[in-house]
């Protein structure tokens, strides 16, 4: 559906316009492509990155992250658990609602020439909720703690990239769950400064 969405063209609008729209959906499935066909995938890499981004599915890695002011026994941590894993469990669903409206397959499922390295998850393709999730917990966890924030941008990054090259998510799904997770992540931090 989201190809359809890019190359539909609406009343009222320039010819050029889905022209545009149409390129930038090839471009994004050729470009994802290589990286989950074209790319190296040596061993070394492509087990412990994969073993990475099995540990994201359904927010577990940020549960886990969540978790560790309570390991260490710092005060108030069932609060900070709940801090940071709460808003990542709503953007999960948030994402997957998404999902369900936009119905896009994933890469390895349109073409099986680029088969996905890890096990195909049963949700659509678009938007990546590893990425809107990663971008949530980002913003939450390096709220409480910012000397984690470099780490945590790298982690966010890694997982994104992982998706693409392990051939579960486009690169725009990648992007998109960003951009999610950032609106998500910077409203829920407007609203945990001014009304929690």
């Amino acid at each position: 559906m989201i190809t359809m969405l890019l190359t539909s063209a609406t009343t009222g609008t320039s010819p050029s316009r889905p022209k545009l729209l149409s390129r930038l959906a090839r471009l994004d499935v050729a470009v994802s492509a290589t990286i989950s066909g074209r790319w190296p995938h040596p061993r070394w890499f492509t087990v412990p990155l994969s073993g990475l981004s099995l540990t994201a599915n359904y927010g577990l890695l940020w549960f886990a992250i969540a978790a560790v002011p309570w390991l260490v026994g710092e005060r108030n941590s069932a609060a900070r658990f709940i801090y940071i894993a709460a808003p990542v469990f709503a953007t999960e669903i948030i994402t997957v609602l998404i999902k369900n409206v936009f119905g896009r397959r994933r890469p390895s499922q349109k073409n099986p020439d680029t088969p996905a390295q890890i096990p195909l998850p049963r949700s659509h393709s678009f938007p990546s909720s590893h990425a809107s999730m990663g971008m949530v917990g980002l913003l939450a966890v390096s709220h409480l703690y910012p000397a984690w924030l470099p780490a945590l941008a790298v982690l966010v990054l890694l997982l994104a990239f992982s998706r693409v090259y392990l051939a579960v998510h486009y690169l725009s799904d990648a992007i998109v769950g960003l951009a999610l997770g950032a609106v998500l992540g910077l409203g829920y931090l407007y609203v945990a400064l001014h009304w929690l």
